[in-house]
């Protein structure tokens, strides 16, 4: 499984874009959960500890996204980010949206090793 940032840096008012692929390396086809509880995305501030946001907290249709990739192939999911923080269990999330600096993504998926990248939210 492999993590990008569309772009490197996002100009203000612009939502970041991020693609999550699962590549097939075995004979066989194979599937995949790529959906926001089985594969979790987090993006955190540089230096920050807790996420900034989760696909996990309170996803917006079904939880599970099962694809089948076929061999020696690979398939892509994208996420767009709001820069709105996300709580928990659908819980009530700070005001607000992210300010700029840097961010780290990161995506964890059942049978997968963990993958990060990084990106830039530009001021005015």
């Amino acid at each position: 499984m492999s993590l990008r940032s569309v772009r490197n840096t996002y100009e203000p008012g612009r939502r970041p874009v991020f693609e999550l692929t699962a590549r097939n390396t075995s004979g066989g086809d194979c599937k995949v959960d790529l959906g926001p509880k089985g594969a979790v995305l987090t993006i955190t501030q540089a230096g920050a500890e807790d996420p900034y946001w989760s696909s996990a907290d309170c996803p917006k249709g079904p939880g599970s996204l099962q694809y089948r990739v076929p061999a020696n192939s690979a398939i892509t999911y994208t996420v767009t980010w709001d820069r709105k923080p996300s709580a928990p269990e659908c819980g009530t999330p700070p005001a607000g949206s992210a300010k700029p600096g840097t961010y780290l993504v990161e995506a964890k998926a059942k049978g997968f090793s963990k993958v990060q990248t990084s990106f830039v939210l530009d001021s005015d």
